[in-house]
């Protein structure tokens, strides 16, 4: 089946030639966004051998993945591959995205293996947010906010979100469950190349609100 990886890039000059010429031993196909990069993010990608759209001003995460899977779409992909540009997700955990997406699943989102050792107000937050998609839409995975995923095309009109910034996976996920979707989840490896930066206690109390809200508007 087609496969497409979709690589959404700000600014990864430091990581993006790596991971793309990583990803292609696995997927032919790869798609860097480029969500106007003041860097060589655009070139580096492209030399690697990925194809490169560039957005003229920058649109953030939610809208160069939208981009990307649209563009994959017209090219005809019946999977789809998401995956960070800034290194923190291992491209040899594909194949085991692609071996979970069976007949029988829609969608394989990538959880990481990591998580017990955030500091325990971040492990509460990520907890409380597990336990509140799984009540509200009974979808039951650790980490939604993990951007690591594989899903067939078939399904990408049901998953198409509204949100402009780093709520778009978390809502991707509330939308799996609001169509009744079939995942899975596997674990995966988390490479942090830079200082960590996750989710403030405002984030996760936002993001929280918003699982609400979904609950009632999607």
């Amino acid at each position: 089946m087609k496969t497409i990886a979709v690589i959404p890039a700000y600014n990864e000059a430091k990581h993006i030639a790596e991971i793309v010429s990583e990803v292609k031993k696995y997927v032919p196909d790869v798609l860097v966004i480029d969500d106007a990069s003041a860097d060589a993010t655009r070139e580096l990608a492209k030399r690697a051998g990925a194809t490169v759209l560039r957005h003229p001003i920058n649109l953030g995460k939610a809208g160069a993945i939208k981009t990307g899977c649209d563009a994959a779409l017209s090219l005809q992909a019946e999977i789809i591959i998401l995956l960070d540009g800034d290194g923190q997700h291992d491209p040899k955990h594909i194949p085991e995205f692609l071996a979970a997406l069976d007949e029988q699943t829609d969608i394989v989102f990538g959880s990481r293996n990591d998580l017990n050792s955030m500091p325990f107000v971040r492990r509460l937050g990520t907890k409380m947010l597990e336990i509140s998609m799984k009540r509200l839409f009974h979808v039951n995975i650790l980490d939604m906010q993990c951007g690591y995923r594989a899903f067939r095309t078939r399904v990408y009109a049901l998953l198409q979100w509204n949100s402009n910034n780093y709520h778009a996976d978390a809502e991707i996920t509330a939308r799996v469950g609001k169509n009744n979707l079939r995942y899975k989840e596997i674990f995966i490896d988390t490479i942090y190349h830079d200082s960590y930066k996750g989710m403030t206690i405002i984030d996760g109390l936002t993001l929280l609100g918003k699982i609400f809200i979904w609950k009632l508007t999607l």
